[in-house]
């Protein structure tokens, strides 16, 4: 990574600029596009001499996004001391700021692995030039390394770890939370016993398309590079919603959707939107499969008159579509996070027992939590599943 000094200078100088197109034409893009690459192409790896995984008959793999890292203490506690959770030997993360005021500039994932024994692994998704949205901004000091990305804290052997930029379908530059870099997919390859697993970490795009969602998913599979047959297992948000975002047509065609559908039909489709959403047959051609890998469970609740996108909304429509929307009690439930494998199988519940802890395997599962209101640790819920490797 490059020094303080020199990450500084770059946050200085992308902030000089409104535009995407400005700051490709200016004098300090030209000099320090490299330099910005590196940054965003370039995975951290800080190991554990120490790490020993907790179990040796089975993986069990956790995926949170854990909005920033906000509440670092409450989650350093239920990886602690979860009872599903503290077993984990490998943890994707989403959301994981680096550097950033709003979580006391803490490298959020280096802190959690160095608490938990882990090696971590970060890539940086976005260099932040503003204090985040919200409350943020009003908070006193500054960020320092401005950074937020995907995360894999793991208890195994890292034997490389890879970086893969994946399509930009919105521009968070000329966005009030104003940012340089894009969505990402972290593959980090793990020595297991006498087998390998890649897995990958990643974060899709919200404030598009399925189809925008898609394509990612197309570049982060053909980016991976494991070897014929060998285990990978992709983990992450996948914002797996179906809904159509980013302008006013967008909104109004998915406000229109809500308001006509039964809402027992559209909570359905929520909580399974494989049926709606293209890239889990992108993946399915590519050998990845879902099924096995997840419970049906929600894993992030959005209230609704908090979502981003009313504000593309006329007001006098706005209040009609939430009136309309009484049924959803004032939120909409989503399955957003997901577990996808290739050359590896996810275990049913007491399938496998570990002889050293005594634990059984158990189905996948989410681990409930309080996903709204000010009490939460996060937005979403944390996800998991056993794996047994091939032989």
């Amino acid at each position: 990574m490059l020094t303080m000094d020199r990450h500084a200078d770059l946050l200085d100088g992308l902030s000089r600029h409104s535009t995407v197109a400005g700051l490709r034409r200016s004098e300090f893009f030209s000099r320090r596009a490299r330099d910005l690459e590196s940054v965003l192409t370039t995975p951290e790896v800080i190991a554990c001499a120490s790490a020993a995984p907790r179990l040796s008959a089975f993986v069990r793999v956790a995926q949170w996004n854990i909005e920033k890292g906000r509440c670092f203490e409450a989650m350093l506690r239920m990886f602690e001391h979860d009872e599903a959770l503290r077993w984990a030997d490998a943890v994707v993360l989403n959301e994981a700021d680096y550097g950033m005021n709003r979580t006391g500039n803490r490298h959020v994932a280096r802190g959690l692995a160095q608490a938990l024994g882990m090696t971590m692994i970060f890539a940086p998704a976005f260099l932040e030039l503003t204090k985040g949205i919200g409350e943020d901004l009003n908070l006193e000091g500054e960020n320092r390394e401005s950074m937020q990305g995907n995360a894999l804290l793991t208890r195994y052997p890292v034997l490389e770890a890879r970086v893969i930029r994946l399509p930009q379908c919105f521009e968070p530059f000329e966005f009030h939370e104003k940012r340089f870099g894009g969505r990402n997919c972290l593959w980090v390859r793990l020595r297991i016993g006498s087998s390998t697993l890649w897995v990958g970490s990643t974060h899709l795009e919200v404030r598009n398309t399925p189809a925008c969602r898609a394509a990612q998913t197309r570049r982060l599979l053909e980016g991976l590079p494991a070897r014929a047959g060998e285990p990978c297992l992709l983990a992450g948000d996948f914002n797996a919603n179906g809904f159509r975002r980013g302008t006013r047509g967008r909104t109004l065609s998915t406000a229109a959707r809500l308001i006509l559908s039964r809402p027992r039909t559209v909570k359905q489709r929520l909580l399974h939107p494989e049926h709606i959403e293209p890239l889990f047959r992108v993946a399915a051609g590519a050998g990845f499969s879902f099924q096995g890998f997840n419970s049906a469970e929600a894993t992030a609740c959005a209230p609704l008159d908090s979502i981003e996108d009313a504000g593309l909304v006329p007001s006098v429509l706005r209040s009609l579509i939430l009136k309309r929307l009484e049924p959803y009690r004032n939120g909409l439930c989503m399955k957003l996070d997901w577990l996808m494998g290739r050359n590896v199988r996810a275990l049913q519940a007491g399938e496998l027992r570990d002889p050293g802890s005594g634990l059984a395997s158990s189905d996948p599962r989410c681990v409930q939590t309080l996903r709204t209101g000010p009490e939460r640790i996060s937005d979403h819920s944390p996800i998991f599943a056993d794996l047994r490797l091939p032989a």
